[in-house]
């Protein structure tokens, strides 16, 4: 009776002494830290002008109403590698959370063993005090085998009393979260690259048409001087003149030949084909460039740009994995369960077995008593990685409002510009039909008019390029906007203010 007592004291006083270093060790937990920056809630976009334009639409290539377009950002979205690269990790990412949402439910392993042993015994030995040959003996059981069968089943389902491994699933969740904006990331990169070396080709290909016309007329021109020095009527250096600018214009026609199958070639890299892939494209008309820019740029951003989202969810990741490597602190409490069955049969052949029945089912607790600074060392991974996951979101906030403001400052530039290059193209307009009526009336000859059409056709390539430019950096805008990218459901940043860090 005295022992039974003894042994209940015994373990009443370990129960108390568990519980007093579990209480120790996670008073040992260190304290929620802020981050060391603190996160940007709106987009600094400041004096630039705003208009009621509205944000891009998410298939905003569209409005264009170009089908061979469409036809080749279809053809890029689903054979590109890029956007290959971003479904991998996309789904990779679904993956670890089905992984760490399964960690929260009961395992069972099994275990099933069975073997066979073979004994043969021979024991050779001396009797202390024989006399003679009766001092050695010898036993020699002789052969004999064993079979043994063991089968069992261990349970065991980890509580998560303090919700460590639901902060796991809630970090790779954002980490998810984060994989599928960089997705939508990809996809809206993807279409700005498609869409802006598409119209650029058909930038190339009206410049080409310009510059042949003007290489024609360059021919022309040097045909009329070649009759006329031969005739002794022109100096023999003015041939020497139009010789060159015939040169040039054909230099040009190369190098317009050149950038288009470049881009042609790139377009086909985009969309993971090869060029003949593509198809016949046809040249039409450049679109007019739109240079408004929505009226809640500035708020709106942070749910428009896809980058900007994908930060925000790597906050949300960081932060949970801090609350993960605090709640490491705790105790792990589990439920276990075992159940086991063991058939022996020690000597085959005697008909003799052994079986043996086991079974138990109770409760674990793991303390992390030492762990030689690995807790620690964890915990302050990962406030680094998020103070890191602050500082890039804050980067791609101010990077958003650097490319709206270069966007819109281009497009400004290039308009201020517009002006000046329409006021030139009307002057060699106005030139060109003086010289082809006083061509008519024979007052000139047509070396006269070949030249103010040539001056003409370098203000239409000057308007053109600037058309060219003036897309381009409206297809940027589109890009550094969102390209028609919209998250609703942004996790909320947390709550921080700068200069007040807690202890580590």
């Amino acid at each position: 009776m005295h022992t039974f007592l003894r042994l209940r004291r015994r373990t009443g006083g370990l129960r108390i002494g568990v519980l007093v270093a579990a209480l120790a060790v996670a008073a040992c937990a260190p304290a929620v830290r802020p981050p060391a920056f603190v996160p940007r809630d709106e987009v600094p976009v400041a004096g630039l002008p705003t208009s009621q334009a509205g944000w891009p639409q998410p298939e905003w290539w569209k409005r264009y109403d170009d089908a061979q377009l469409d036809r080749i950002v279809d053809l890029a979205m689903r054979g590109s590698p890029n956007m290959e690269q971003a479904e991998a990790r996309y789904r990779a990412a679904l993956r670890a959370v089905d992984a760490s949402k399964a960690e929260l439910n009961p395992q069972v392993r099994g275990l099933l063993n069975g073997g066979h042993g073979y004994n043969d015994v021979s024991l050779q030995g001396q009797a202390p005090g024989a006399a003679g040959n009766a001092q050695g003996f010898q036993l020699n059981p002789g052969k004999s085998g064993s079979n043994s069968g063991a089968a069992g089943a261990l349970a065991t389902w980890d509580l998560d009393l303090w919700g460590k491994q639901k902060a796991a699933v809630e970090a790779a969740v954002g980490q998810a979260r984060a994989a599928e904006a960089e997705r939508a990331s990809a996809a809206t990169s993807l279409q700005y690259n498609v869409v802006n070396t598409y119209f650029d080709w058909q930038a190339q290909q009206a410049r080409l048409a310009v510059a042949r016309h003007a290489s024609d007329s360059s021919s022309q021109y040097c045909e009329l001087v070649e009759l006329r020095v031969h005739g002794g009527l022109d100096d023999p250096t003015t041939l020497d003149q139009a010789d060159a600018q015939l040169a040039q214009t054909r230099q040009n026609v190369a190098q317009l030949e050149g950038a288009a199958s470049l881009d042609l070639v790139q377009l086909a890299a985009l969309a993971g084909v090869s060029p003949k892939d593509l198809g016949n494209l046809t040249p039409s008309p450049l679109p007019t460039p739109d240079t408004r820019l929505p009226d809640d740029a500035r708020l709106g951003l942070l749910a428009r740009r896809p980058d900007i989202a994908a930060a925000r969810w790597q906050i949300e990741a960081s932060s949970k994995n801090i609350d993960q490597a605090r709640k490491a602190y705790y105790p792990d409490v589990s439920l276990m369960a075992l159940g086991a069955f063991l058939r022996t049969y020690p000597d085959l052949g005697s008909g003799t077995r052994t079986d043996l029945t086991l079974g138990n089912i109770g409760a674990s607790v793991q303390l992390p008593i030492f762990s030689g600074g690995r807790l620690r060392a964890q915990f302050e991974n990962a406030q680094a990685q998020l103070d890191s996951a602050v500082a890039q979101y804050d980067g791609a906030v101010v990077q958003a409002a650097g490319d709206i403001a270069q966007g819109v400052a281009t497009l400004q530039m290039l308009d201020n510009q517009r002006v000046q290059v329409d006021r030139q193209y009307d002057a060699s307009a106005a030139q060109k039909a003086k010289a082809a009526d006083r061509r008519s009336k024979g007052l000139i000859d047509d070396r006269t008019w070949l030249n103010a059409d040539m001056q003409l056709d370098q203000q239409r390539d000057a308007r053109l390029q600037l058309t060219s430019q003036m897309l381009s950096a409206n297809l940027s805008l589109i890009h550094a906007l969102g390209g028609g990218y919209h998250a609703d459901d942004l996790p909320d940043l947390p709550a921080t203010a700068a200069g007040k860090d807690s202890p580590r």
